[in-house]
């Protein structure tokens, strides 16, 4: 029995600490309002805590998106999938000549302070995943947050 109180308590704490904590409730109001400003015609929006921040993931028209806000409503990111036509020239063109054989299978344009980047998976030997600005040059170290 004590057991089994123990196991429950350590399920219970691990939960408690989740850094990927979903949120049906508690969705800062201003958060709320200035993704519905930006966002009017998202759908199936589900929230998630994200350390101090909100991340919303929704579609625009069928399409997957996710939006990074602060808990004082400020927009800090937003992605949405693309399709390989719709990445930049110059991307496709460095993705062409630097990773020959490799072909695109997802792909995202990431905006965030007025700078747009494409995270693209490449299928390949091995599998990569790469950031590019809209020039073509791959960005190091930089991801989605």
């Amino acid at each position: 029995m004590k057991s089994l109180l123990l196991i429950l308590v350590l399920c219970i704490s691990a939960g408690a600490f989740a850094q990927d904590v979903r949120v049906t409730h508690g969705v800062p109001a201003v958060v709320e309002k200035n993704f519905k400003k930006k966002f009017p015609t998202a759908k199936e929006v589900d929230w998630a805590r994200k350390g101090d921040r909100m991340e919303a993931d929704f579609d625009v028209s069928r399409v997957d998106h996710k939006a990074l806000y602060d808990q004082k409503g400020k927009l800090l990111a937003w992605k949405c999938d693309v399709r390989t036509g719709q990445l930049p020239a110059p991307v496709l063109k460095t993705i062409r000549s630097q990773y020959k054989g490799y072909k695109v299978d997802d792909a995202e344009k990431v905006t965030r302070d007025k700078m747009e980047l494409y995270q693209v998976e490449l299928d390949g030997n091995p599998d990569v995943s790469l950031v590019f600005d809209k020039d073509g040059k791959v960005v190091e170290d930089a991801d989605w947050w």
